[in-house]
C-alpha cells in the first residue's frame, strides 16, 4: 500500500449512472472510477484521518497488524475476522453520508443472486495504510456476519486491487483511484480472493 492510502469498506449489504458491470466469469463486480470528486474525496479524505479512532490491533500471535482500522456500524453488527472481534463505534456523520451515497449508487441487481431485498448497508471498516509498508493480505470477505455484497470506497493514493482465482491466478486487475467505488456481489466471495 501507498502512503495517505485510505479504504472504506462497506460490509453486509439506481441513481448513480456511472457504475458500470465488470465481466469476470464466476464473479459480480462494479465499478465507478469518479463515485466521489476530486474535492469531496479530499474532504472525505482529511475529515476520516482526523476523526476516526485509528488502532492498529495484534495478530493472533502478538505481532502487529500492518494497518490501521477504525469499525462503525449499527448497533448489534459486531464480526470476527482473524480471531478479533470487532464492535462497531456509533456511525459519524461523514461515514452515514457515504453510506447513503454507495446505497443509493449500488445497482439493484447485486442483490438478484443471492435474492435478497436491497437493503443496504450495516457497517464499515475504515482501513488506513500509512505507508508503503501496510498492507491486507490476500482474503475474501466472507465472514457470514457481512453478507453477499461488499462495497469499497478508496481515498487518498491510488491503490492495486486484483481479484484472485483458485491457485492464486490473477483474474481481474485494476488500479482504484482517489474517490472511486468498487462492489463485489453474487459469488464473488466464494470464488476470488481479494
Amino acid at each position: 500500500m501507498l502512503p495517505g492510502e485510505m479504504l472504506v469498506n462497506y460490509l453486509y449489504s439506481a441513481v448513480h449512472m456511472a457504475i458500470e458491470k465488470i465481466p469476470v466469469a464466476g464473479a459480480e463486480i462494479y465499478y465507478d472510477a469518479q463515485f466521489l470528486d476530486a474535492k469531496e474525496s479530499s474532504e472525505f479524505f482529511d475529515a476520516l484521518l482526523t476523526k476516526c479512532p485509528w488502532r492498529r490491533y495484534k495478530t493472533a500471535f502478538g505481532s502487529a497488524v500492518p494497518r490501521d482500522e477504525a469499525y462503525y456500524g449499527d448497533p448489534g453488527t459486531h464480526y470476527t475476522y482473524s480471531r478479533r472481534e470487532y464492535r462497531p463505534l456509533p456511525w459519524i456523520e461523514e461515514l452515514l453520508f457515504l453510506k447513503q451515497r454507495v446505497e443509493a449508487a449500488t445497482p439493484v441487481t447485486a442483490y438478484e443472486n443471492p435474492h435478497l431485498p436491497p437493503n443496504g448497508y450495516n457497517a464499515v471498516l475504515c482501513n488506513l495504510y500509512r505507508d508503503g509498508n501496510d498492507s491486507v493480505g490476500l482474503h475474501a470477505d466472507n465472514e457470514p456476519e457481512m453478507g453477499p455484497v461488499i462495497a469499497s470506497v478508496s481515498l487518498g493514493s491510488e491503490r492495486l486491487f486484483r481479484l484472485r482465482g483458485k491457485g492464486g491466478t490473477v483474474v481481474y486487475s485494476k488500479s482504484l483511484p482517489h474517490g472511486s467505488l468498487l462492489i463485489m456481489a453474487g459469488n464473488t466471495q466464494k470464488h476470488f480472493k481479494n
